[in-house]
């Protein structure tokens, strides 16, 4: 008897348990964010692109309003502010496409702000990442493709 007392307890619970983890994901938005698919190691004048995936708490892609993009130089001056991002091929995705510097190397910081709209409105995400502008990449790239002349 005490068994069918504690399953008659237990059982409520665990549905709204679910029922708020429900309302939480869905109506508030609660996990949804910014996922980084880029993130590599470039030369100077590349080019290059930060691309971002919007997704929900269980990593299903979703749809943004629209994302922005800042990017900071190594000494943490902006190089990009604020610019769009444009829609991508796969779903939820978003990229801005852009020159890496020639006048620094050194690891780059790029913020991605994109507001979403979910049921109980509009909301605002944000995500950080990097990327490495290499020196080293650079005159490798340069080396291999020099030419060797033998004059005798």
């Amino acid at each position: 008897m005490e068994a069918k007392k504690l399953l008659a307890i237990i059982i409520p619970l665990v549905a709204l348990a679910i029922a708020i983890g429900y309302t939480a994901t869905n109506v508030f938005g609660v996990g949804a964010s910014i996922k980084f698919i880029s993130g590599t190691e470039y030369q100077q004048g590349e080019p290059a692109q930060v691309i971002v995936r919007v997704v929900n708490a269980w990593g299903v892609p979703i749809n943004a309003d629209g994302c922005n993009v800042t990017i900071y130089y190594p000494d943490k001056t902006v190089l990009v502010d604020n610019q769009p991002m444009t829609k991508g091929g796969a779903p939820g995705s978003y990229y801005y496409s852009f020159i890496t510097p020639f006048t620094q190397i050194g690891v780059y910081e790029e913020y991605v702000v994109c507001q979403v709209t979910l049921p109980a409105g509009p909301r605002l995400l944000g995500a950080g990442s990097s990327f490495h502008v290499s020196q080293t990449l650079t005159l490798v790239n340069e080396t291999a493709s020099a030419q060797v002349r033998i004059l005798s």
